[in-house]
């Protein structure tokens, strides 16, 4: 199934479906996430189980997780590219900091060898 002909998710269906997915099944921190309340919350399950994206259990089907696009049923691809992008920036400073070093353990030795 494609992901742009699944059916629309609102702010708040999205938001909801976004806790589903990362594990929280107590309404009232669901609730408290998404700044609803119980009676809005058990309307927007309501939607989201007609929708297919979760079933009454509050276990979500595949359709969830090609609409938000998360990776495996795990992490969402925003994931993997900031993590990406993070680890580019740490090697880069990685290799900045050893420039340095390299070149302060070189004026040290250039400094000794001008003593003798």
């Amino acid at each position: 199934m494609d992901v742009e002909s699944l059916p629309e998710l609102s702010d708040l269906e999205e938001c909801v479906l976004e806790r589903i997915l990362m594990g929280e099944k107590k309404s009232s921190k669901i609730t408290s996430g998404c700044g609803i309340t119980e009676i809005v919350l058990n309307v927007i399950i309501e939607r989201l189980v007609e929708k297919g994206y979760i079933d009454w259990e509050l276990n979500p089907t595949d359709l969830a997780y090609k609409k938000l696009f998360w990776v495996g049923g795990t992490y969402p691809v925003e994931y993997y590219m900031d993590t990406k992008k993070y680890l580019k920036m740490v090697l880069e400073l990685a290799i900045a900091v050893a420039f340095f070093m390299f070149i302060s353990f070189l004026a040290i030795y250039v400094k000794m060898l001008s003593w003798g």
